[in-house]
């Protein structure tokens, strides 16, 4: 049987399109890669003579673009357009859906007037193009915008700079009035004619991301709704702002795919059930299954109590001291309340002997 946790978009659809018809891989379109995979399994059973199929490229683009300004992009007379640079992406990208514009942070230096465009750019690698609004008020660092465009299917800001033949700054400020026109009227032609945007990315890390991951973290964010960005895939916790990104496939693949199709393949997660997903030990397996009895969470820190030869982790160990308190001895600090509790086993208490 084939493994095709491999194959990228085009090939996943070429052999959607061999086994039922070219047709009918019209249906996959908003397909993402297992979701194809599974209907590739679904009709192998029942495969007859491969058919060759080679999918348009408008099967390739999963996302839809959410435009609700008038095309092509222009500024009109006397208006001006900002460049907000956003250099922690992640945090942007975590509130850049509109149910959320009341808590973005934008990172804008200086006073813009109302009318002013602003297009924002996530510092990733390479940078993504991600929203395009308009500032109807301001007061103080709150801003009132109409979103004119929200570019869920990415943009890289390196085929913007090719196609308006110019570089653009790596930090916020205003556009000159020349330059904005050839960036919108560049912007409208990517929108119309998507460049695919390929990256190399391979193993994740629990508690550090390489810069591809950071990427794909940043525009899975991007593409989720109201609360989505919030929570946990797994266990469905509150993050606070704090996900990782998993991948679902072999830990040491360096896939040269779609940055759709890594996305599509990631689950965003809290630490510990990032951690459960690579190869746990039995420690933090039994951990993980302890839960705080204020507040509900797991994972606690543990104690360790007496003077360590060596300073223990911080972020799995707390130093009791050298001083055992009177039995009970908590074993467990948590994490989120502090509370401590649980018996140690090496210093249980003993019932009082008649």
């Amino acid at each position: 049987m084939t493994d095709y946790r491999s194959f990228d978009r085009a090939q996943l659809i070429s052999r959607y399109g061999q086994l039922t018809s070219p047709e009918q891989a019209w249906a996959c379109m908003d397909m993402t890669r297992q979701e194809l995979i599974d209907m590739i399994r679904q009709h192998e059973p029942f495969e007859e003579q491969p058919r060759p199929h080679f999918p348009p490229n408008a099967l390739l683009n999963r996302q839809r673009n959410e435009i609700d300004a008038e095309m092509p992009f222009t500024l009109g007379s006397e208006k001006k357009l900002y460049f907000c640079w956003e250099p922690d992406a992640i945090g942007a990208a975590a509130y850049l859906d509109v149910s959320k514009m009341d808590q973005r942070v934008w990172n804008i230096g200086e006073e813009i007037s109302a009318g002013t465009m602003v297009l924002t750019v996530l510092a990733t690698t390479p940078p993504l193009i991600v929203a395009l609004e308009t500032v109807n008020s301001l007061e103080g660092r709150t801003y009132d915008v109409r979103r004119e465009a929200t570019f869920a299917q990415p943009i890289s800001l390196l085929d913007l700079e090719q196609l308006c033949d110019s570089g653009l700054p790596r930090s916020s400020q205003a556009l000159n009035p020349h330059l904005a026109e050839r960036v919108l009227k560049a912007l409208t032609g990517l929108v119309e004619n998507p460049r695919p945007l390929y990256l190399d990315a391979g193993a994740c890390r629990v508690d550090s991301e390489s810069e591809a991951t950071a990427t794909v973290h940043a525009l899975a964010l991007a593409q989720r709704h109201d609360s989505e960005t919030d929570y946990c895939d797994g266990c469905q916790t509150n993050v606070k702002g704090r996900s990782t990104v998993h991948f679902f496939r072999d830990h040491h693949a360096d896939l040269h795919w779609d940055i759709q199709d890594h996305v599509d393949d990631a689950a965003l997660l809290c630490a510990d059930c990032h951690r459960l997903m690579h190869a746990p030990t039995l420690k933090h397996l039994q951990r993980m299954l302890v839960a705080c009895p204020g507040c509900g969470a797991r994972n606690p820190k543990e104690y360790f109590w007496g003077m360590p030869a060596f300073p223990p982790d911080e972020e799995e160990y707390v130093v009791g001291g050298s001083a055992i308190p009177n039995p009970p001895v908590p074993r467990y600090s948590c994490r989120n309340c502090e509370l401590s509790f649980g018996e140690h086993p090496h210093w249980v208490s003993e019932p009082f002997a008649d």
